[in-house]
């Protein structure tokens, strides 16, 4: 017998497990950005939160499900795993992961600001489809307002996430080799 309980990503972005049990549950687990940070003590961006989510989500074992569909399941071993495995990926791929997060979040933002833009233009007497009149003109305009709200949400949200990673500082920018503690190579001491 296998267990009901799998993951899944949310519209948010964030991993979250669900029992399976019924339809419309409510998850059981979040892996937020906190859960990594507490087997890092520092703080995690965006990139590094979807490597880490996507290692667990690999990696996560029948037990792990079976604790999950009990409510019973905690961040332990297999999360600090997920660190671990970030850490060991080669610098240059870590990299390619923090350059490419930019340009996702960059285009998101891009396309978010896109269909509020669309939307205030919706609004606009010059281009609303019938005029006040109308017996769904405070329907059209209220699912308008829906709209403007939820992609000025998204775009607020896009714009954290993008200063969160634009910190991210994989030891190779220039000038970090002055931040190193510990002993330096000196070429003149040959």
């Amino acid at each position: 017998m296998s267990p009901n309980a799998y993951l899944h990503y949310e519209a948010d972005g964030l991993l979250r497990a669900y029992p399976g049990q019924e339809e419309h549950e409510e998850p059981c687990f979040t892996w937020t950005y906190s859960t990594f940070e507490r087997h890092l003590n520092e703080y995690v961006t965006p990139s590094m939160y979807h490597y880490m989510a996507s290692w667990v989500a690999e990696h996560i074992t029948k037990d792990d499900l079976w604790d999950l569909e009990g409510d019973s399941y905690c961040d332990g071993d297999l999360e600090a795993a997920a660190v671990d495995a970030y850490f060991d990926e080669p610098i240059c791929e870590r990299i390619i992961m923090h350059e490419q997060e930019l340009v996702n979040l960059r285009a998101d933002k891009l396309r978010a600001e896109e269909k509020e833009s669309a939307a205030i233009d919706a609004m606009l007497e010059e281009n609303k489809p019938f005029d006040h009149t109308s017996p769904i003109d405070k329907e059209y305009s209220d699912f308008m307002r829906k709209i403007i709200e939820r992609e000025r949400k998204k775009i607020e949200d896009l714009e954290r996430q993008i200063h969160e990673e634009e910190q991210w500082r994989g030891g190779h920018e220039e000038g970090a080799e002055y931040d190193m503690d510990g002993p330096r190579y000196d070429p003149m001491e040959e």
